[in-house]
């Protein structure tokens, strides 16, 4: 299997996602021939989409800006599975990673009359058919998971359709990079592999499986303490600044005030 991890995080090789992702890949390893390659995003040129049409117009199918998206798409064309491995940014995508989703505007038809065979959701159809998989590994900060993720499983699914994606989203993502608790993470990482396993032999992740990789590793509050003791500042240190914006819009003619 031909598989093609595109790294999303800005953090690179240092990304707590990535660390979920390879032990996924390592467990698929165990039960299906994978020649991986890793895409790092924060390491290539992916200029943002202008919204100038010229993939469909000026040189139909091809971009009109000269950086790596061309190189990048050919090699998910390619590859059996995707992999999006990335943080969870302010309930989406970080930016580098959102302008290469939205750079693949090339790889569909403006045309919408007359296409029903290949509509995804009501969008423009898809000039080529594929046959990979699209897999999305992430973790957030947060707990629980479900909501958290709304705006991706829904764009995803108007990008892939309502079936044509998998994921695996994990809270408590911090934590994979916190001494105090590389012992839960560790342990976690063993079920991460046991689900990696699992799809490389079934083609998906078994429910039981998939909840216990995405189970509280902390219960709530302990990992409210731990989360907020980690940042190693206190309410105290945003006063000055918080006075600062308030200032700053009151001269915008309104005022606000602080919340804690």
């Amino acid at each position: 299997m031909k598989i093609l991890v595109i790294n999303g995080s800005p953090r690179g090789e240092r990304s707590n996602t990535l660390k979920v992702t390879n032990a996924f890949l390592d467990g698929m390893r165990t039960t299906a021939e994978c020649d991986i390659e890793y895409l790092t995003i924060r390491n290539m040129r992916v200029e943002p989409c202008l919204g100038c049409f010229g993939c469909w117009t000026v040189s139909p199918g091809k971009c009109v800006i000269g950086d790596d998206m061309r190189g990048i798409l050919a090699k998910m064309f390619a590859a059996d599975l995707v992999v999006y491995s990335f943080p969870l940014f302010y309930y989406s995508l970080p930016a580098k990673l959102k302008a290469l989703v939205e750079r693949q505007l090339p790889t569909v038809a403006p045309f919408m009359t007359g296409q029903t065979t290949y509509l995804v959701n009501g969008g423009h159809p898809p000039r080529f058919r594929t046959h990979n998989r699209t897999l999305l590994i992430s973790t957030c900060g947060f707990y629980p998971t479900d909501k958290s993720y709304n705006a991706v499983r829904e764009q995803f699914k108007m990008i892939c359709g309502d079936d044509g994606f998998d994921e695996l989203f994990l809270g408590e993502g911090e934590l994979f990079s916190r001494a105090p608790a590389k012992r839960r993470c560790d342990a976690r990482l063993e079920v991460i592999k046991k689900a990696g396993a699992e799809y490389g032999r079934l083609g998906y992740i078994t429910p039981e499986t998939r909840e216990q990789a995405t189970a509280n590793i902390f219960p709530p509050n302990m990992y409210a303490a731990m989360a907020d003791k980690g940042w190693g500042r206190s309410l105290e240190d945003y006063r000055e600044n918080d006075e600062e914006m308030i200032a700053r819009v009151e001269k915008e003619g309104k005022k606000i005030e602080t919340v804690y």
